[in-house]
């Protein structure tokens, strides 16, 4: 589970400097994910790839002087009838959400320049989304989520939740690109509408107060405002013939002390492999076999378990309906290795020193179970990687060591060579500034040392690949925070998707005796699905 930036960076953020500068280079590269490719969408998918912005032209350019380090260089935009798009070109890599400084978009709803406020020398603005939002900070120089602003008549006025307008910005990690939108109709949160054109601008704010931005723009709508809700999913998805089913979920560590609604949603979507990261360190083996003994999840077969015992207050668990499975015996207990945690230990804060005592105590907050899938034995490793931090932050690095330890324990279980095993890890990465504890466990493990491929999966709304989501706090808009990476020389997906009651018809969840806030109330992580099968000709082991 994400948890507010500060929080966390507080405990760390001076006993983690020397791991940081150990973990993290200055400069990061763009990684871009190993994903499936498939055909672009009829309109906009906001998922992180850019394959549906192809034949979009150019809208707004930055001045190409700017020497601003991840100074913006262009913009295209897109609309549907109920979204504004962006897509925004960097010179370097960035975190949209935890820039150094902020970056302001801003929109003159009307297209008329007398009516609103005056921002940046812009005048007639409505109201502005600020991409890394400084009324929190990191460090004191890199923002902490986004949100929305209102105008006064000195500017740029209060911070308000960006959920009000349903945006969303990825991918969440560094990268030299990135994509975002904003509802068009705002009026039932009390934002004017964006009807058939406004006038807009980007503004990039570095600590030092330097700024570069792009013109004044008039963006007209090539479709008219649609006032009317979208219209949730009617169906979940089957599987096709031969594949297997595997659900990974954060399921929220104390909510899972009460795990009934859990047991609902997960049957929602028939799996027949489960991955559970952030379980409660409160909840034994007994109470996993109660929870798989549920109506709910009973009447689908017989679960088998396994129950990780490494990482203290949250654990792993790997389950199985009606097929073989065992432990990995070296993951029981996921040990960072000798002295990594030696930089920690210099610290004299109290409150570090606890931290650094507890992580030794309970290592690394995953394991290993090996899964048959269709003849082929199948390591299923679960992730739980630390929350929150920037490019180059002690949180970041962290996870890097985190990702690091679980990539040496994989390798060990899965082998080399010919007889290298194929694997599945997935969980919750946290993937909230580099890239790179990522790539960590996706390099170079699958069976022909080749890089394991990252799942594909879009809310069943079809316009999102977000995983996460808290619009009661609302300081970060949705994210892709829950990945799965899986070996695609043993299998090919055939289909996936992310799983919320909220996306749902009022008739499929009654048909699936489930309520509209039951994914809200069960965890902030959604139930992320993808489907498996053996590639033909992939030996069975």
């Amino acid at each position: 589970m994400q948890k507010p930036l500060l929080q966390r960076c507080g405990a760390l953020a001076a006993s983690l400097v020397a791991l940081a500068t150990a973990c993290v280079g200055q400069r990061q590269t763009t990684v871009t994910p190993r994903t499936p490719t498939e055909s672009a969408p009829s309109s906009t998918v906001i998922d992180g790839a850019f394959d549906d912005w192809r034949a979009v032209p150019v809208w707004a350019r930055f001045p190409a002087s700017s020497a601003m380090a991840s100074a913006p260089l262009t913009v295209q935009a897109n609309d549907d009838s109920h979204f504004f798009y962006l897509s925004v070109a960097l010179r370097d890599s960035t975190v949209v959400s935890a820039m150094s400084g902020t970056m302001h978009l801003l929109i003159d709803a009307d297209a008329d320049s007398t009516t609103g406020g005056t921002a940046y020398d812009m005048r007639g603005v409505d109201f502005a989304l600020d991409l890394s939002r400084l009324d929190i900070v990191q460090a004191g120089v890199h923002g902490a989520g986004i949100a929305l602003r209102t105008i006064t008549s000195a500017g740029l006025g209060a911070f308000r939740s960006a959920y009000e307008l349903q945006v969303v910005a990825l991918p969440g990690w560094s990268t030299d690109r990135f994509e975002l939108r904003i509802a068009r109709d705002g009026a039932p949160q009390g934002w004017p509408r964006l009807g058939a054109q406004i006038r807009a601008r980007m503004v990039r704010v570095a600590p030092d107060s330097a700024r570069v931005a792009t013109p004044v723009q008039r963006y007209v709508f090539t479709t008219p405002l649609d006032t009317t809700p979208l219209r949730g999913a009617s169906s979940v998805p089957d599987k096709a013939p031969g594949a297997v089913r595997v659900a990974h979920w954060n399921v929220s560590e104390g909510s899972f002390l009460a795990p009934g609604n859990h047991a609902k949603l997960l049957a929602a979507v028939s799996p027949e492999i489960i991955v559970l990261d952030e379980v409660s360190g409160e909840v034994d083996s007994t109470a996993l076999a109660a929870f798989f003994a549920r109506p709910e999840l009973a009447r689908m077969g017989s679960w088998r378990f396994v129950h990780g015992q490494s990482g203290g207050r949250q654990r792993g668990v790997v389950a199985a309906r009606g097929r073989a499975i065992r432990a990995e015996p070296s993951m029981r207990y996921m040990r960072y290795p000798d002295g990594s945690l030696d930089s920690l230990a210099r610290s004299d804060a109290r409150m570090q020193a606890r931290f650094i005592d507890t992580e030794r105590r309970a290592n690394i907050a995953s394991t290993g179970a090996w899964v048959d899938v269709d003849g082929i034995e199948t390591l299923f490793v679960t992730v739980d990687l630390t929350s929150g931090g920037y490019l180059g932050s002690p949180n970041d690095a962290f996870r890097l060591l985190q990702a690091r330890t679980m990539r040496r324990y994989v390798l060990d279980a899965i082998g080399q060579g010919s007889s290298r095993a194929p694997v599945v890890i997935a969980g919750d990465y946290n993937s909230v500034a580099s890239y790179e504890s990522v790539r960590t466990l996706q390099q170079s493990l699958d069976t022909d040392g080749s890089d394991l491929t990252l799942n594909r999966a879009l809310r069943l709304d079809g316009r999102t690949a977000s995983t996460w989501r808290n619009d009661s706090v609302a300081q970060f808009t949705p994210g892709r925070l829950d990945l799965a990476l899986y070996s695609d020389r043993a299998f090919e997906q055939t289909g996936g998707f992310v799983f919320a009651a909220e996306d749902l018809t009022d008739r499929l969840l009654g048909s699936l005796q489930i309520t509209r806030d039951m994914s809200r109330q069960s965890s902030d992580h959604l139930i992320v699905v993808t489907d498996l099968r053996r590639k033909q000709g992939a030996p069975r082991k």
